[in-house]
């Protein structure tokens, strides 16, 4: 096979893998969350009417905490209240499907589409770095080993938009498309308003560090514009200019008086049973030492990215509690420091020591193990009052041994093949020569993503690394 052919082909069968896998897992009974939001754009999709009878939807009138999905209108009439890119982003395929209930396939679809094609992208964001074969397996830990299966391609969440908004920031800053790096911060505020931080952190920190303010200025112009055009949907939808209308902005005001100086919520995002970063992303131990003490090596748009993702953190744990609610698997409130962090930690991978290359490969199969249950069922979740002291695989293995092991089992199969392709002879051989074949044909590059260096060879046979 020509090498070029091969290469250019990586991402297509990524995307049919990933894309095809998220399809087969997405959730037919999701959260009220995702199911309010596929409720009012199928509504858009049939009618053009921005605001539903919600008396056609029973589901929320069910609901202890109705009010947490329901916003009024400037009119007074009641009007499904949530981010509005996660009803836009839906909508058309409701305008295809034209389901004649409210079925939640449609916008699932969108969902893993949209999750699939941030994977692709965080691919081909790391290629040019660290060869394809490590980025193949970076994407595939982002896309298989994070809540990214489990939440953004479970169902329409804000973190479909965000995580896709983050990874395409990233891939445009480092080929120094700056008005493009914008785009994508309108995506991350079109998905959760505040997540704009992370683009602007982005935006004004490579104009300081470089001495370049026309990058915050063509950054900045877009993503304001994106800003526009969140304020002309609220003002369709909901009768208001104001950009935050999807929202009950008094729930997130009173939070942040209660929540600012919370350490145990604070504390939450990291050490939590059921939503502790730490118990869900032990491969941040193994990774995060490298990474930290190679971070000057990084591109300055990788470590950028990494204060935004702190900042957005920050953001969240003032705004909100630390739990992120119910009906769903893993963490979802820190999901987007994640996607934050994992390009440097990525990048940072070729240089692991021996003790953290010994860990990588079993630490990257537990965590896909640990992800994969509550990905493939939908049921394995902890109420939201148990996330202190109880965690979902932990309670499924005891409580639902017959359900999980098989489903573990057949996981770490998946993985351990995965493992063994990526380290064939033939596979490494064919990929390598690909990359070097496009590297010594290919022309100096105008990006402004740092100096040019060489990507490090993989370790000998018989040693396993990212």
């Amino acid at each position: 096979m020509p090498r070029r052919p091969l290469r250019h082909l990586v991402p297509v069968l990524l995307f049919g893998v990933v894309a095809g896998v998220y399809l087969l897992t997405t959730n037919p009974a999701p959260s009220p969350d995702a199911f309010a939001a596929d409720f009012a754009a199928r509504h858009i999709a049939l009618t053009g009417d921005p605001v539903p009878d919600i008396a056609d939807f029973p589901l929320l009138d069910d609901n202890v905490i109705r009010e947490t999905w329901i916003v009024a209108t400037a009119d007074g009439r009641e009007a499904v209240g949530r981010a509005p890119g996660v009803i836009a982003a839906v909508v058309p395929a409701y305008a295809l499907a034209r389901p004649a209930t409210v079925d939640p396939l449609p916008g699932a679809v969108t969902a893993a589409l949209l999750s699939a094609t941030a994977v692709v992208l965080f691919l081909l964001l790391l290629r040019e770095h660290i060869g394809t074969r490590r980025a193949l397996v970076a994407a595939s830990l982002l896309g298989f080993a994070t809540p990214v299966w489990s939440v953004s391609a479970d169902a329409i969440w804000p973190h479909t938009l965000t995580t896709l908004g983050i990874v395409g920031t990233a891939w445009a800053a480092d080929r120094g498309r700056w008005r493009l790096a914008g785009v994508f911060g309108g995506v991350l505020l079109w998905g959760r308003l505040h997540a704009a931080v992370i683009c602007a952190v982005v935006g004004l920190g490579l104009a300081w560090s470089r001495r370049r303010p026309a990058i915050a200025a063509r950054v900045g112009l877009v993503a304001v514009a994106a800003l526009g055009t969140v304020s002309v949907w609220t003002r369709w939808m909901y009768g208001s200019w104001d950009p935050t209308s999807g929202y009950r902005a008094g729930d997130f005001t009173r939070a942040a008086a209660h929540h600012a100086l919370d350490p145990l919520n604070h504390l939450g995002f990291v050490l939590s049973a059921d939503r502790g970063l730490l118990w869900w992303c032990p491969l941040l131990l193994v990774l995060g030492p490298t990474a930290w003490r190679r971070r000057h090596d990084l591109p300055d748009w990788s470590r950028w990215l990494v204060a935004g993702g702190a900042a957005y953190t920050l953001s969240q744990a003032v705004l909100n509690r630390f739990s992120g609610g119910d009906h769903f698997y893993g963490y979802r409130t820190s999901l987007e420091l994640v996607v934050c962090l994992a390009p440097a930690l990525a990048l940072a991978s070729p240089h692991l020591a021996g003790r953290a290359r010994r860990w990588f490969v079993p630490v990257a199969v537990l965590q896909v193990v640990l992800i994969a249950p509550g990905a493939i069922s939908d049921e394995m979740y902890v109420p939201v009052r148990h996330v202190w002291w109880r965690h979902a695989f932990v309670d499924a293995l005891v409580l639902r041994p017959t359900e999980l092991l098989p489903l573990v089992a057949g996981t770490m199969a998946c993985a351990l093949v995965a493992v063994r392709l990526l380290h064939a002879d033939a596979v490494v051989r064919r990929l390598d020569r690909a990359d070097a074949a496009v590297r010594g044909s290919a022309r100096p590059s105008r990006r402004a993503a740092g100096p040019e260096r060489p990507t490090p060879a993989w370790p000998p046979r018989g040693r396993t690394t990212v």
